[in-house]
């Protein structure tokens, strides 16, 4: 279990981000906007509550944390508090992921727990493909598109649909005897190589545990890959409340499709600090495609954001509270590479 000194770091650092954030963005702006939205933000608000259990559940059969005696509720807990981390953390937004391993060490052990937050965030983005790909077909098929959009959406659904059997290839065989062997032909990545080499043994224990889940547990794997997938479409009902707020009667498939195109643009650029304009960018493109007048993007974009801004918080308070207690013990943090050279189950 992380000790209480690790945990008052990340909380430091992420309430400084999340202060950060707010400044900048205005807290007038803030209140301006949620007195718009009106009693729809509350709905808005408690969506992704629905979302983060989903999530929570898919990553609870991922541990297969009932075999292992972990509570519901601590999965819950870290899945809130890590993804209020990724929103704080700016470039590639996984700041997350070795807070859920810090968090799991203990009670599952250093293999077990890297493997699973690999295995979720693998299943997570799986789910983010199919969700994409369902929403491409639908707008193909039912949404009135331009030529040129038709063209890009199915350029889309190919490069998609490789991704996705590439993911399950992954699940299927690992993850690091495939990167091993591709770094042992690459010649200009030897020293990345020697850098690896002592940790073989380790890197090997994870990538069994990795290829256990979806060879052996093929219920467990594709029941949390259900509900992540479900989750994200429980999430595109905040689009759906969002535009009802300021009197635009949408259906639930254009909420469907401008939650996906949103999601999608905004993930081609990752690399953004914060997503710093891409969100309210993606959301102009999308709803434009869809003739609706695109300057709401900039609204829906503020509201995403103050959604966001509640859960950080909600995330960021609950790590003063999060802990899984196996024999009382608690520790300091550690490197990542030292927790993966650590042979201990």
């Amino acid at each position: 279990m992380m000790n209480k000194y690790t945990k008052t770091i990340f909380f430091i650092i992420g309430l400084a981000v999340f202060s950060y954030l707010i400044n900048n963005f205005g807290f007038d702006n803030i209140i301006t906007n949620v007195k718009k939205t009106g009693w729809w933000f509350v709905p808005v608000v408690g969506i992704w509550g629905v979302v983060y259990y989903l999530n929570a559940w898919a990553w609870y059969l991922v541990i297969d944390a009932k075999q292992k005696k972990i509570p519901f509720i601590e999965v819950l807990k870290i899945t809130i508090s890590g993804f209020a981390i990724n929103y704080v953390t700016p470039f590639v937004n996984l700041g997350g992921e070795p807070y859920r391993i810090l968090m799991l060490k203990e009670p599952i052990g250093t293999h077990s727990a890297i493997s699973s937050v690999i295995l979720y965030t693998m299943l997570h983005f799986l789910s983010h493909f199919f969700f994409w790909v369902t929403a491409i077909l639908c707008a193909l098929i039912l949404l009135p598109l331009s030529t040129e959009l038709k063209i890009i959406l199915v350029a889309a659904l190919l490069i998609l649909s490789v991704f996705i059997w590439f993911v399950f290839r992954r699940h299927k065989r690992g993850v690091f005897e495939s990167l091993l062997n591709f770094i042992t032909k690459v010649p200009l990545l030897k020293r990345l190589k020697k850098k690896l080499e002592p940790k073989e043994n380790s890197l090997m224990k994870i990538d069994k545990e990795i290829k256990h889940l979806f060879n052996n547990r093929k219920n467990a794997f594709f029941s949390a890959l259900v509900l992540d997938y479900l989750s994200r479409m429980v999430g595109a009902l905040e689009f759906l409340f969002i535009l009802k707020a300021i009197g635009m009667d949408i259906s639930f498939l254009e909420a469907f499709y401008i939650s996906a195109g949103s999601s999608l643009i905004i993930n081609i650029f990752f690399f953004m600090p914060f997503e710093l304009g891409t969100r309210e960018g993606s959301l102009y493109l999308v709803l434009d495609s869809i003739k609706l007048t695109a300057g709401i993007g900039i609204y829906v974009g503020i509201i995403n954001r103050v959604r966001e801004f509640f859960w950080i918080l909600i995330g960021l308070l609950l790590i003063q509270f999060n802990g899984i207690k196996k024999d009382g013990k608690t520790e300091g943090k550690k490197d990542l590479l030292e927790y993966i050279s650590d042979d201990s189950q």
